[in-house]
């Protein structure tokens, strides 16, 4: 028996974290993402690869319907401002396991220019307050592309461990993928260093 979806919409917007503003995303969002998202370097470690305008607006279209009460694949999606400014965005994806029980999938991006500063480990340390103290999930994760460091330290700083090692094989027409990790933290094991 699967219990009711976390209530997406009942969170309260904008959240503050010490130094970043996050608010779900909307369509006036779509020029400042595509600014970072269609650029190799930020492509090169997502799934997606650099994004087109018309993927940046089906993306953003598809996270705000998700948001939506009743929505059938829930999902978060926000915004990330550093001083008015839209410096990167993030995710939540919601999903029931077999008992009941949801659990979150977390990703996000930081534009190149502001990297390197902190913000992606304030992002996830604050979707980690929002997972587990406010909708009340099992356990988040996230993956990250093996060679892909700094984002396997942004996701440690913040509380995850490395939980497996995902072989990634081909996507077809002899294009290599990369391999996963695959990181996670259960509610207990947060809630034990947020006492």
């Amino acid at each position: 028996m699967t219990h009711r979806p976390p209530a997406l919409h009942a969170l309260v917007w904008p959240r503050h974290t010490p130094r970043l503003v996050l608010r779900p995303v909307t369509l006036g969002d779509v020029d400042a993402i595509l600014a970072y998202r269609s650029l190799t370097e930020v492509g090169e470690f997502t799934s997606r690869g650099p994004m087109s305008r018309a993927e940046v607006e089906e993306r953003v279209e598809l996270l705000r319907e998700s948001a939506t009460a009743g929505a059938p694949q829930p999902r978060l999606g926000l915004v990330v401002e550093h001083d008015g400014a839209v410096v990167g965005d993030c995710s939540v994806r919601l999903e029931s396991d077999d008992n009941g029980m949801w659990r979150a999938s977390v990703a996000y991006a930081i534009g190149p220019g502001e990297q390197g500063r902190g913000y992606a480990t304030e992002v996830v340390r604050d979707l980690l307050v929002i997972c587990f103290g406010h909708l009340h999930l099992a356990l988040v994760e996230a993956d990250v592309f093996v060679p892909h460091v700094a984002s396997q330290r942004v996701l440690e700083k913040a509380g995850l461990r490395r939980v497996a090692h995902t072989p990634a094989g081909s996507e077809g027409g002899g294009r290599p993928r990369l391999d996963d990790f695959v990181y996670a933290v259960t509610a207990a094991e947060w809630a034990a260093h947020h006492r």
